[in-house]
């Protein structure tokens, strides 16, 4: 290693960014995400982490749920399957 270059980290950097608390939506995510959140108990951790900036979350929530509910020759279980694919390939946990 030349001398002007640091040496790595001894543990690898994180990014961290506030998100905020479930109660604490803007008032346009919890509008859009409200009705999910209370059917299946939680607010999933993408709406906060977009929750960050409304604008952004509202514009995803509202294109995710054309694709998954708006009309198509597809059925549900037919695009779960394609999402669950796509995040496979992706190595995406969710």
């Amino acid at each position: 290693m030349p001398s002007n270059e640091m040496p790595p980290p001894k543990t690898p950097r994180v990014a961290w960014l506030a998100t905020p608390a479930p109660d604490q939506l803007p008032e346009e995510v919890a509008a859009e995400i409200g009705p999910i959140a209370e059917r299946i108990g939680f607010v999933p951790n993408i709406a906060r982490l977009l929750a960050v900036t409304p604008r952004h979350f509202v514009g995803w929530w509202r294109y995710f749920d054309e694709l998954m509910r708006g009309p198509s020759n597809l059925t549900k279980t037919q695009r779960e399957m394609i999402a669950v694919v796509v995040s496979a390939e992706a190595r995406c946990p969710y």
